[in-house]
């Protein structure tokens, strides 16, 4: 049987989208899935018979008979995915939807198009998730097909650290600043270090590290510190609540760089942070500031060495190719 799987192309070299969506793909093409390129674009020029066209040729190599996983959303909107989905139905034996984000969910001025996206990925013979949180959020909501579960996203590199991280009272963070409110808002003296394009006064010891590509990133974090996956509501997401939901890129990151975490109390991947002992679940900032205050060296490092353990796996792609096998032994391929 051929196997296929989606995946896009045009975003911004900074889209942790694409970052992800490359990551799976690489990975299943370890193991005989073909590549399904899917443009960006300004789906809005296009006529319905237009968009209908542009992905019938996106398709044009999809044999029909075989298994599609398709990578969602493809942020191109629900208009080019309830298409795209009608049209690798028709062509699938077997079709996966692999949601990445559920946008009606993560963005408050989307959340009238929840009955949209699951009619169209209640399409699907499978739906994959990052948590069973979301599960029952979109089963309420009305999605019918069965599904699994994505554990944690892995972080494909070669990259090797002789040093071992420093034991500090620092807080790395990797995300959006504008998404991220805290960090502006920091004013305490602790460290926070933020790799993120912009610039403001801080308050208090945040020092702006920037955008950085991948290799410099790592090196970067595995200088010492502590990892930190921390949300809050802002006025156009609710990205504390979506947080209980998801599954955090920046998550993966930290662990590839073999540094222990501190995370919400409540996040989707608490449970995995707890039975591996990677680090720290936290209510609020001034318990993470208490704690960087009492931990000792020997238990930074015992978190340190356990996240450095589950690191290797994520750098190898474990993770996702155990989901792949998975996914074709739900469906008895």
């Amino acid at each position: 049987m051929n196997k296929y799987i989606t995946n896009i192309y045009g975003h911004s070299l900074q889209s942790t989208a694409m970052h992800g969506q490359h990551a799976i793909t690489n990975l299943a093409q370890e193991i005989g899935y073909k590549e399904i390129n899917i443009a960006a674009y300004r789906v809005s020029d296009d006529s319905e018979e237009e968009k209908e066209k542009r992905i019938e040729g996106m398709l044009a190599s999809v044999e029909y008979g075989g298994l599609v996983i398709a990578q969602m959303p493809t942020w191109n909107g629900i208009a080019f995915d309830k298409v795209l989905l009608k049209k690798l139905r028709e062509r699938a034996k077997k079709l996966v939807v692999f949601v990445h984000d559920f946008v009606p969910l993560m963005f408050i001025g989307n959340a009238y198009l929840a009955d949209a996206y699951l009619e169209t990925y209640n399409q699907a013979d499978l739906v994959v998730l990052p948590s069973s949180k979301m599960e029952v959020s979109l089963r309420a909501k009305g999605l019918t097909p069965p599904v699994l579960y994505q554990e944690v996203w892995d972080h494909v590199t070669t990259m090797n650290f002789p040093e071992t991280p420093r034991f500090e009272p620092v807080l790395k963070f990797a995300g959006n600043m504008e998404r991220f409110p805290f960090v502006k808002n920091w004013k305490s003296e602790t460290r926070l270090e933020v790799f993120s394009r912009g610039q403001f006064e801080p308050k208090g010891n945040v020092i702006i590290r920037g955008w950085k590509h991948d290799d410099e990133l790592l090196r970067s974090l595995r200088q010492g510190g502590y990892g930190l996956v921390w949300s809050e509501d802002i006025e156009t997401q609710h990205e504390r609540e979506y947080s209980e939901m998801n599954a955090s890129y920046k998550f993966s990151t930290y662990l590839a760089a073999g540094i222990p975490l501190i995370v919400n109390k409540g996040m989707a991947k608490q449970d995995f942070v707890e039975k591996y002992n990677l680090g720290f679940v936290c209510e609020n900032m001034d318990e993470v500031l208490e704690l960087l205050k009492d931990t000792t060296e020997e238990t930074y490092r015992e978190k340190q060495k356990a996240s450095q353990d589950i690191g290797e796996l994520i750098k190898e792609g474990f993770f996702a190719k155990k989901l792949l096998i998975e996914i074709q032994n739900a469906l008895y391929l």
